[in-house]
C-alpha cells in the first residue's frame, strides 16, 4: 500500500510526541514499538485516516504498561 506524504508526516509527528512523552525510555525502543503497532494496523487497513491516532494511542498504552515498575 502506497502511503501519501501527508500520512507519513502525521505518523512521524505521532511518533515524535510519544518519544517526548516517554523521554526516559530509549528512543529506539519507542520506534520499534511504533513500527510494530503501525505494521499491525496497516496490514488490514482499508482506510488509513485514523491509523496515526490509533497507533499513537496503542503505543502509549503499551509503553505505559512496560514502564510501570513491578512489585
Amino acid at each position: 500500500m502506497a502511503l501519501d506524504p501527508a500520512f507519513e508526516k502525521r505518523m512521524k509527528q505521532a511518533e515524535s510526541e510519544v518519544v517526548r512523552e516517554f523521554h526516559a525510555l530509549d528512543p529506539d525502543e519507542v520506534h520499534r514499538e511504533f513500527t510494530r503497532v503501525s505494521d499491525d494496523l496497516l496490514r488490514n487497513a482499508r482506510v488509513t485516516d485514523f491509523v496515526p491516532v490509533l497507533v499513537h494511542r496503542q503505543v502509549r498504552e503499551n509503553l505505559r504498561v512496560k514502564s510501570v515498575p513491578t512489585a
